[in-house]
């Protein structure tokens, strides 16, 4: 049974919404965790509404989307990750105004890095390793390439870290764990403890590193051609069935014309020096 609704917020990206109504001060409080850095909308015109309930001394968590109960359980990161997925189906599922690109990204007004990658390949963990060199925090998600002004618009949410990334993210950064939100797969944390000069930013797409992480590995730095850097990023590409010819023949246009590099590495140890002195101005 709901208790009585509290709050009310429309969030999303790229001008797309979804409504979350929030019953209970925790469910308050998670959405405002989560939702903190997204664009807000109007309340009640979203394209979708969901219910987050708390309920019970064990504050159990229940995420209704139309009646139908999507999450139902205890632990905030398994709810958190759920109702995440939920925003970003809805503000990209049939979103035309650039080409979504499954990546990281920090920057400054300036210069843009972009860091694509498939999940799992350590996006979040090498962001996060970034941003606490002093780096601005745009996302470890999603970016939106905009054509029109070759801008870099970024799904700004907290880092999510997978489990079997918390020892090597300890190496560097300690961290409260009453700050964060925990589960069996990992941890989400607000950016702003690792980057708490944070400012919103979208900046123009300046560099597309690809990070690959192989244990063992000499630190190297290799430039790509643009056929195979547009190869790769086509393996990150989201939303390409919303474009003609998938738009393919955009994102070749942004790897013509943006330096391309493939990042080796098994350490961070080093890592600050090759960056700096090969990109000044950005890192």
């Amino acid at each position: 049974m709901k208790t009585s609704k509290i709050g009310s917020s429309t969030v999303g990206f790229c001008d797309q919404f979804i409504t979350i109504n929030s019953y209970g001060k925790e469910a308050d409080e998670l959405i405002d965790f989560l939702c903190l850095d997204l664009q807000k909308g109007t309340v009640g015109h979203g394209r979708a509404e969901y219910d987050l309930v708390v309920a019970g001394t064990e504050s159990k968590f229940t995420l209704f989307h139309e009646e139908k109960e999507l999450y139902s359980g205890t632990c905030q990161y398994d709810l958190a990750y759920t109702l995440i997925n939920e925003i970003l189906h809805h503000c990209i599922v049939d979103n035309d105004k650039g080409n979504v690109i499954h990546a990281a990204a920090i920057g400054t007004e300036n210069y843009g890095v972009l860091l694509p990658g498939t999940s799992g390949a350590g996006k979040s963990t090498f962001t996060t390793w970034l941003v606490s060199c002093g780096c601005n925090y745009l996302t470890d998600e999603l970016v939106v390439l905009l054509d029109k002004d070759r801008r870099m618009l970024p799904f700004t949410r907290p880092l999510s870290i997978k489990k079997g990334s918390v020892n090597v993210l300890s190496s560097f950064l300690n961290i409260d764990s009453k700050d964060v939100i925990t589960g069996s797969s990992g941890f989400m944390m607000p950016h702003r403890l690792v980057n708490n000069s944070f400012f919103a930013n979208t900046p123009p797409l300046s560099l597309i590193l690809f990070p690959v992480y192989t244990a063992g590995a000499v630190t190297q730095l290799t430039r790509l051609s643009s056929a195979l850097g547009c190869a790769r990023l086509i393996e990150c590409y989201v939303n390409a069935r919303n474009f003609k010819g998938h738009g393919i023949a955009d994102l070749a246009k942004f790897t013509r014309t943006t330096p391309i590099y493939q990042l080796c590495y098994s350490s961070f140890d080093g890592l600050q020096d090759v960056l700096s002195t090969s990109f000044p101005e950005m890192f």
